[in-house]
């Protein structure tokens, strides 16, 4: 899976940091990388227009989940990191330099189990014993849907066997009948779900936080100017997630057309994402604090992350 992972970073850093042109850049050509995952957040940013105008470059850095993107700001290629919870949590575990500056908080309902339809798994207990492709390594969100659903069911983690696949081999795997039972997240799972997968349970009811946080490399944040961009992209965020609560339809045309996916995919991920964004408050430490707890138990985080320690109020203003 390292081997994996590096190949596709190295892949990504050559041939798909896209630049997204902006007008009036200031500051001595300042230049803000921010890293994306599936497309997500760009086309959020784009059907939103709120990176007009602003005093910086942008390039985006697209990645198809969150272990190759901060695989990419170890190696200092880009300024932000946007993923759920758990992921930034491991990467945060695994002595990565970056601080938490901002948060969206939505319902969970992003991620999920699935299985293939003719399967007879029915129910969580059915689990015990049968092997599940999570995506896209040890500590996505995915792994943790699974771990506390287990935890529900009154199963330990120990009870499954777990195979981490990043999404698209996993999406073929899954496709092509190779594997039964499979912990994703979107845009992979409404996908799935229209080609004829079946939700087991999804990270709603408060299976999963249903938080993404924006991380910051500490490198950039020691830069004035760069802080003061990030300052800047955090505010432009929060506007994009109040346009798409507003506009669904309008979010989800566009999510379809950049993306190539069906329009009733686009309408699923767009209403399964619906999120406001805003500072890493002190509910939303404790809340990730009680994630990192749960995960550091089961072994999925090697070392105790203190959530506070790692976050920075003093971006977002």
């Amino acid at each position: 899976m390292r081997r994996t992972v590096c190949a596709l970073v190295a892949l990504v850093l050559a041939g798909v940091l896209a630049a997204c042109g902006q007008s009036g850049a200031q500051g001595g050509g300042l230049t803000l990388t921010l890293g994306d995952q599936a497309n997500g957040l760009q086309t959020l940013m784009s059907a939103a227009g709120a990176l007009e105008g602003t005093p910086y470059q942008v390039k985006w850095a697209e990645f198809q989940g969150a272990a190759p993107l901060f695989q990419a700001m170890q190696g200092g290629q880009v300024d932000t990191g946007f993923a759920a919870d758990l992921p930034t949590l491991q990467a945060i575990s695994g002595r990565l330099p970056i601080k938490l500056v901002g948060a969206v908080q939505g319902s969970g309902a992003g991620a999920a189990i699935l299985v293939r339809n003719e399967s007879p798994v029915r129910t969580v207990a059915d689990l015990k014993g049968r092997t599940i492709v999570v995506s896209s390594a040890r500590g996505s969100i995915a792994e943790y849907l699974l771990a506390r659903a287990l935890q529900e069911a009154g199963l330990s983690y120990s009870d499954v066997t777990v195979q981490f696949v990043l999404p698209t081999a996993a999406q073929a795997a899954f496709n092509s009948g190779q594997t039964e039972i499979w912990a994703t997240f979107d845009p992979y799972q409404s996908i799935a779900v229209k080609s004829g997968a079946r939700v087991l349970i999804d990270g709603t009811q408060g299976r999963v936080s249903g938080i993404a946080l924006v991380s910051a490399a500490e490198k950039s944040l020691a830069d004035p100017a760069r802080k003061d961009a990030i300052t800047d992209f955090l505010r432009r965020l929060a506007r994009a997630e109040d346009w798409a609560a507003q506009n669904p339809a309008a979010y989800a045309q566009v999510y379809a057309r950049t993306n190539g996916v069906d329009p009733d995919v686009a309408a699923k991920v767009v209403e399964h994402s619906r999120t406001a964004a805003g500072p890493v408050t002190p509910q939303i430490v404790t809340t990730v604090q009680g994630v990192a707890d749960l995960m550091h138990s089961i072994g999925s985080l090697p070392a105790d992350v203190r959530v506070a320690d790692v976050t920075d109020t003093s971006v977002y203003r």
